[in-house]
This record gives structure tokens, C-alpha cells and sequence, in this order.
């Protein structure tokens, strides 16, 4: 029975993050069903009664070496790992983890990594010197690989996959305990027979002025006003429930904030549930993508542009910091106009990530296994 150790910013209530750490497993136990997967996370109880696995304290560096002697492999499980742009720790941390792995002799997958944005030069060489002598590397888009390529980063292979959260069998989602979660909140989709169209908001914190608020909520009013539900849905609680309730309190129409904490499965049931998702949150648009809902972005990182245009939206995308009410609602107006086609856009690519995620899994327990038919040293 392989042991995998993952390694990732999981525990902290992050949805997008356990959805793609589902996505590693997912794919990974399509492959390998017995592998045993542990994973380094800030509440081991909680990622453990989430996800069914063993999980250890991220923090306590002698339980970490101990599971690295344990494992047969690390994976490096997703997101964005090697950035600095909210301080150089993180780079410092999951690097760290990468020396001890090689210090021990164990092989390292860079797991469907989205790159950057690297803001300093001692992290570019940082990341040069380490990711050089990992063992496999995939990638989500083709702007990650050059990054890396940039870096100095020449070996191994750099394979562009997907976020390993389209490797989520989508049968899973379901829009029935969506549709009762959300009836819990005084929403009726049109799943349950409601006649008003859902559309989400999935936003989060960002350090500016009202603006960026007062253009949410005004554009928030007019969907109300044109008959609209209007749902702010957390996806990391409780930090955006903050952050969407600043939107609430510049608002003059009823909306709905979704002031609870739920499991990565429960958003999901939920996304599949709107007929239109305005998102700054990158896995609520993964998440609406996945389900065929249309989506309208809002770009604060570089990974939002290019997992938008990696679905074939092709327009030029709103800045969080320079988004404007006129900017805003004609993305909205479009969106509502042509649900249909950008559903009907959407599918193929969509379906080519899922297929691209895969990859992902099968790489890495292609490799699990070469290792495993290495001949042992005498």
C-alpha cells in the first residue's frame, strides 16, 4: 500500500483549497485505490472528518519527518504554493518542506501548481535551486510554466495539466441539497420550482477603498431590480462574510449572505444551483465552469485572467482595482443576455481541463510506480 504525503495550504477553511485537494484524491485513487493519502493541515480533526483520511499538524516539523520517512512520495497538492506577494513565509515554507523530502530521498510531485506572482528575486532563487531537483512537475496553465521556465526552472519536465479540481467527477454534485440548502436561507431556485433566476457573488477582502464595495453593491441593486435573488456565498468563512457584508451594508435591495460555514461539497451543490456566478474567488469560477453556470470575473490575481481564458472567455477582464458600476454591469448585461452561449462555450474547454486534470493523477502514479520497480540497493 503506497503512502502519499500532501503538502498544501489545506485547514484553513479554504474551499477552494479542499476542493482541490478532493481533486488530488479523487484522481489519484482512480489509479491507485489503495494508496493511502496523509495530509499537512492547520485542523488535522477537521481535514480528517472532511475528507476521510489521516491528516498531521502542518506545523510540528518532527511529526513532518516523520511521515516523510513513512511516505513513498510527496505531493506538492495544488494552488498557488510558490508566491510572495502576501509574504515571503509561504515560499520559505513549502520550499522547506521540498529540501527535507529531497534531504530524505524521497520523490516530489508538483501537483497541478498555478506560479506566482514572485515579487523578489531571493524567491526566484530560492525556487530555482529546489524545484530543479523535484521529480515531476504539472502545471494548470501555460503562464505557470513559463514563469517557471524564468525562473530557472529547466528539470524535470514541466507538463501543463489543469486544476486538479476538474478532476472532480461532476455526478457528485447534487442540485437537489443545493436547492434545500439554499431554501434554508429564503431561496427557491427554480430547481424547487422558484420563478426568479439565482445569481451568486463570491468575493473576498481586498485592501482598497469603499469603491470596490460601492461597484458591487450598486451592480447587486440592479440585478435586484431586475428581478434577480441575489446570494453572497463564502468561500473561505468567516473572512468573506466580511468582505460581503461591506457589500450588503453599501446595498439598497434585499440580498442574501449565506452566513454559515460549509464544506466544499455543500458550495458546490449551491454553485450548481445559480443561473450566473460573479466571482473574485478563483474556485467559485472553477466550481461554475464545472457545472456549466456562466460566470462574471473579477480579477485581483493573475491566476483569475488565466483560468478565464483558459474557458473561453475572451473579453477583457475587470481589475479589482479599477472596476467601474458602467465596466461591471455591461459584463453582467452581456452574461444575462447570452446565458445560453457561454454555456454552450464553455463545455469544451471544460471538458478538455477534466481530461487535462487526469493527467495529473496518472503522471504522478506513473511515477509512484517506476519508483516502485526501481531495484533496491543491496
Amino acid at each position: 500500500m503506497p503512502r502519499i504525503l500532501v503538502s498544501g495550504y489545506y485547514g484553513f477553511d479554504n474551499l477552494g483549497d479542499d476542493t482541490v485537494l478532493y481533486g488530488i484524491m479523487s484522481s489519484i485513487r482512480k489509479r491507485q485505490p489503495d494508496a493511502e493519502i496523509i495530509v499537512l493541515s492547520n485542523q488535522p480533526d477537521r481535514t480528517e472528518a472532511l475528507f476521510g483520511i489521516k491528516a498531521v499538524n502542518r506545523w510540528n516539523f518532527a511529526v513532518i519527518i516523520r511521515e516523510l520517512l513513512k511516505c513513498d512520495m510527496l505531493v506538492m497538492g495544488g494552488g498557488s504554493l510558490l508566491q510572495d506577494v502576501t509574504g515571503g513565509r509561504s515560499i520559505f515554507y513549502y520550499l522547506g518542506i521540498c529540501k527535507l523530502a529531497q534531504f530524505i530521498g524521497k520523490p516530489i510531485v508538483f501537483y497541478g501548481q498555478g506560479i506566482g506572482p514572485i515579487t523578489k528575486p531571493f524567491s526566484e532563487n530560492l525556487i530555482r535551486r529546489v524545484v530543479n531537483q523535484v521529480n515531476l512537475i504539472t502545471v494548470r496553465d501555460e503562464k505557470s510554466r513559463q514563469d517557471l521556465l524564468q525562473y530557472g526552472v529547466t528539470k524535470p519536465e514541466i507538463y501543463v495539466t489543469a486544476d486538479p479540481a476538474f478532476a472532480i467527477d461532476p455526478e457528485m454534485f447534487s442540485k437537489d441539497a443545493g436547492a434545500k440548502l439554499l431554501k434554508e436561507f429564503g431561496v427557491k431556485t427554480r430547481y424547487l420550482g422558484g420563478f426568479k433566476k439565482v445569481a451568486g457573488i463570491a468575493i473576498r477582502n481586498w485592501p482598497s477603498n469603499e469603491t470596490y464595495y460601492r461597484v458591487l453593491a450598486e451592480n447587486a441593486d440592479a440585478l435586484v431590480r431586475d428581478g434577480w435573488q441575489v446570494v453572497f456565498i463564502p468561500m473561505q468563512y468567516p473572512g468573506d462574510v466580511g468582505a460581503s457584508q461591506r457589500v450588503l451594508s453599501h446595498m439598497k435591495e434585499r440580498a442574501v449572505l449565506l452566513n454559515r460555514q460549509f464544506s466544499f461539497r455543500d458550495i458546490a451543490n449551491i454553485i450548481a444551483n445559480t443561473d450566473l456566478i460573479i466571482g473574485m474567488r478563483l474556485h467559485s469560477l472553477i466550481l461554475a465552469a464545472h457545472c456549466g453556470v456562466p460566470f462574471v470575473s473579477l480579477s485581483y490575481d493573475p491566476k483569475i485572467d488565466r483560468f478565464v481564458q483558459r474557458v473561453g472567455y475572451d473579453y477583457e477582464i475587470d481589475s479589482v482595482v479599477s472596476v467601474t458600476y458602467d465596466s461591471l454591469r455591461a459584463r453582467i448585461l452581456d452574461c444575462i443576455e447570452n446565458l445560453e452561449h457561454y454555456q454552450v462555450m464553455m463545455r469544451p474547454h471544460v471538458e478538455a481541463l477534466r481530461q487535462e486534470a487526469e493527467t495529473s493523477g496518472e503522471l504522478a502514479v506513473g511515477l509512484l510506480g517506476k519508483r516502485k520497480n526501481q531495484p533496491q540497493r543491496a
